[in-house]
């Protein structure tokens, strides 16, 4: 993932710096019940804390989905956003009810701060599938009334070409047996911090 001068180079964060950005995304969650729980980033270089980074917060019950929400174009300070979606995973993934506080220390939690995005071409599904480069790019399709995202990490459970595009096709919604018309797509890489809560 490249690095711009204003950006600090995410693949050379320490373990101790990886490990901070977890405990705040998990101090997040825990201020819906807790408010007063004052949220600590002071173990995160400012460098990286206030840098513009876009990202997504997942959470994980076992091997089980539990919530996931993110950006995929920077939207302020990485602390901002990390606090923003940790609770947005937990509480407002409108695929899944709110998390309850028991819940939580089940829950592995996984941070993935993202890199700039890169336009694909995407007018044949054939040229498409053959630009990507699985295991290492996330992808981003729109097109008028609809949109998805995969990340990275979604490639361990779909490493084929063909079968990660079709299941991202169905998570936007688009028709099924047809190649979506005026549609535009965008690789992007990211930085998966883990913690190592175990999956089952």
């Amino acid at each position: 993932m490249p690095a711009s001068p204003s950006t600090p180079d995410l693949a050379q964060l320490n373990a101790a710096t990886r490990a901070a950005l977890l405990s705040l995304a998990r101090q997040a969650i825990l201020s819906h019940w807790s408010p007063s729980l004052r949220l600590d980033s002071s173990a995160i270089e400012p460098a990286l804390a206030q840098a513009p980074l876009a990202c997504f917060v997942t959470l994980h019950h076992g091997t089980e989905l539990r919530g996931c929400i993110g950006c995929l174009e920077p939207q302020g300070a990485l602390v901002d956003s990390l606090i923003h979606f940790a609770r947005a995973a937990a509480f407002d993934d409108p695929r899944f009810p709110p998390l309850s506080r028991h819940e939580l220390p089940l829950c592995r939690l996984s941070l993935s701060l993202l890199g700039p995005l890169s336009p694909l071409p995407a007018s044949q599904r054939s040229e498409l599938e053959a630009a990507l480069q699985p295991g290492e790019d996330g992808l981003w399709l729109t097109s008028p009334g609809h949109r998805a995202t995969f990340l990275p990490a979604v490639w361990r459970e779909l490493p084929d070409r063909h079968a990660f595009v079709s299941q991202l096709l169905r998570k936007g919604g688009w028709p099924h047996g047809q190649w979506p018309t005026n549609l535009q797509a965008w690789r992007y890489r990211a930085l998966e911090i883990v913690d190592d809560l175990p999956l089952a």
